[in-house]
């Protein structure tokens, strides 16, 4: 299976879990709400080692138009919350379960909203083609994975949330902000790594900021 990586990926993917591997991730005890799963995917596009993000569908009930990581509610039928999250990669993003490696699961967190969710690290395979569901997602958002751990990156903002501004931390990415649990589960990614940030910037490399897979009917890579 490691064929359908970059070697870049790879060496990214192995620094990751040998960083992630001291620490046992954290777990919402007794938390009151729907569990979830979503994907954090790292995807090479050739330059250097991108995360994946969805810009979400306005028409969506929750978290409408924001950026987000694929995932969604547990179903029946789901093994456990790392095939919830590979489930509904696909779904979003077009992304056969397949074509991801997962490498970790990351802490939990529970949101305002009324989730518990649980994020998965993972890696799309070089070849894969995004096919967005523009039901759910209105665009896919790439950012560098050396941008994304670089805490020198982040800002306080003012952001909307139901007509209601109000100021914190986040992630400005050509003209989106990441912002609430999505920043708050790269910032617990980023301080699960320890000492070992600066590293994997430099292995992940420093290509194109982002890339755009429109509406209309995705862009096959």
């Amino acid at each position: 299976m490691d064929e359908l990586y970059t070697p870049r990926l790879l060496a990214v993917g192995q620094a990751l879990q040998e960083a992630l591997a001291w620490r046992r991730p954290l777990e919402i005890v007794n938390g009151k709400g729907r569990p979830a799963g979503v994907l954090m995917p790292l995807w090479d596009d050739g330059q250097a080692v991108q995360m994946i993000f969805t810009k979400r569908s306005s028409e969506l009930p929750q978290h409408a138009g924001q950026v987000s990581f694929p995932g969604g509610m547990s179903e029946r039928g789901d093994r456990d919350l790392a095939h919830t999250a590979l489930r509904e990669t696909h779904e979003e993003i077009g992304v056969p379960m397949d074509q991801i490696k997962v490498l970790s699961r990351l802490d939990q967190l529970q949101t305002i909203t009324g989730f518990v969710v649980t994020p998965f690290l993972g890696l799309v395979a070089s070849g894969a083609t995004f096919q967005v569901n523009p039901v759910e997602v209105d665009r896919l958002l790439l950012a560098p994975l050396a941008k994304v751990l670089d805490r020198n990156n982040y800002r306080q903002m003012e952001v909307d949330w139901d007509g209601m501004k109000f100021s914190q931390m986040a992630l400005p990415h050509d003209g989106d902000v990441i912002w609430g649990a999505t920043f708050r589960m790269l910032q617990n990614f980023v301080e699960s790594l320890g000492g070992r940030v600066e590293a994997i910037i430099a292995a992940a490399g420093a290509g194109r900021a982002q890339k755009e897979v429109d509406r209309a009917g995705g862009l096959v890579y």
